[in-house]
C-alpha cells in the first residue's frame, strides 16, 4: 500500500469534487458546509453503501479545536444514508473558513447498519513511514473510540 502524509482539507474546496458548495456559520468557530453533488460519471461508494451521485448532499459541521468534522450524508430526497466522521489533528479557522489534516482513521454509520472504524491499516503505515508519530495514531484511535461512542448514543454533537 502506497501511504501518504496527512491530508490538507479545506471547507473552501469542501470534501467533495464536483460539488456546489455553501457555508452558514453559527459562529466564528463553528459552521456548517453543505455540498450538493453534480452529475458524476458513476456513484462514489462507502462499502456497499452510495454517498454520491447527483442531487445528494454532503452536510458537514466545522468546529474549531476538534480532533475530527462529522458529515452527514442525504440522498437526492433528504433521507438520510449515513454518518461520516473525519479523525484529525485539531481543526483550524483560516481566512474564510476552516482547514485540517486528515489522520487517516475514519468512523463511517450507514444507516441501519453498525458503526465502522475505517482505515486502520493506513494509520499504522502512517506511523511506519513517520508521517505521524506513535502518540498521534494512539490518540486518533482514541477519538475514533469517542466517536463510535457518540454514535451509539446519538449524542447531541451529531443535531445540526
Amino acid at each position: 500500500m502506497s501511504i501518504h502524509r496527512p491530508k490538507l482539507i479545506s471547507s473552501l474546496e469542501g470534501l467533495g469534487l464536483n460539488t456546489s458548495k455553501s457555508m452558514k456559520y453559527r459562529s466564528k468557530t463553528v459552521a456548517i458546509g453543505t455540498e450538493i453533488w453534480n452529475e458524476l460519471e458513476k456513484p462514489w461508494q462507502e462499502g456497499d453503501t452510495i454517498i454520491a451521485r447527483e442531487g445528494y448532499s454532503w452536510v458537514t459541521r466545522w468546529e474549531a479545536g476538534k480532533p475530527y468534522i462529522i458529515s452527514k450524508f442525504y440522498d437526492a430526497a433528504g433521507n438520510l444514508i449515513g454518518t461520516y466522521c473525519d479523525v484529525a489533528r485539531p481543526v483550524r479557522v483560516i481566512e474564510g473558513g476552516f482547514e485540517f489534516d486528515d489522520l487517516y482513521l475514519d468512523v463511517w454509520l450507514a444507516t441501519g447498519k453498525s458503526i465502522s472504524i475505517l482505515d486502520e491499516d493506513e494509520l499504522q503505515d502512517a506511523v511506519r513511514a513517520a508521517y505521524i508519530t506513535v502518540r498521534e495514531a494512539e490518540n486518533a484511535q482514541r477519538v475514533a473510540e469517542e466517536l463510535v461512542d457518540l454514535l451509539k448514543q446519538d449524542s447531541e454533537i451529531l443535531e445540526f
